[in-house]
């Protein structure tokens, strides 16, 4: 994508986003999990980081945020605001090897669609291609072991939830993530606002 030639200081990882704050009743049911799961090395997220990502874009050369400031601008004002609902606990990896514990959303029709507009553009910048199926998530932890297949299953089913947080979408933005030994730190760089609803 990038030469290797390039400075590492002028290079940035990058990642575009909305802001996600879980209400009470998901904060509940997180630290229910934190509380059954103690005994497994679980690596939980700081609820404070918590995030819906739209587009992972990597180590970045300084000289293409500009051009992706522009980028989110556009796409975002060809996008009216819109509302996700949270209904899912789910897990990354397989039954045997569980990786990442999330939450996410039956329905992401229109979230989908934001993704593919924003996707072509980013493509058009030079960047690869995004690899994978589209799911959107919040992640809650990252499993490095688990004492128990069986006792861990037996924790997720039970904390499945029967409840919805609605989360309205009204802008995207685009953060730096600096990777450090006490943990990640995100800090924004740009925010584009969804056009609001036409009256």
């Amino acid at each position: 994508m990038y030469s290797r030639s390039l400075n590492p200081r002028s290079m940035k990882r990058l990642f575009i986003a909305t802001k996600i704050e879980l209400n009470e009743q998901y904060m509940n049911l997180l630290r229910q999990l934190q509380n059954q799961l103690s005994g497994d090395r679980i690596v939980w997220v700081d609820s404070q980081l918590q995030h819906l990502t739209l587009r992972f874009l990597g180590q970045t050369p300084d000289s293409q945020i500009p051009q992706l400031k522009k980028a989110m601008n556009e796409v975002a004002n060809q996008t009216q605001t819109f509302t996700l609902n949270m209904d899912k606990l789910g897990i990354f990896g397989s039954k045997y090897a569980p990786s990442v514990i999330w939450l996410g959303f039956s329905a992401f029709e229109t979230y989908k669609i934001l993704f593919e507009k924003m996707e072509e553009r980013i493509l058009e910048l030079g960047f690869e291609p995004n690899h994978g199926n589209l799911v959107p998530h919040i992640t809650l932890g990252r499993i490095k072991e688990t004492q128990s297949k069986k006792y861990f299953w037996q924790v997720i089913e039970k904390n499945k939830p029967d409840f919805v947080q609605s989360f309205p979408i009204t802008e995207i933005t685009l953060y730096q993530s600096r990777l450090q030994p006490t943990g990640p730190i995100y800090t924004p760089l740009h925010t584009a606002n969804l056009r609001g609803l036409e009256r």
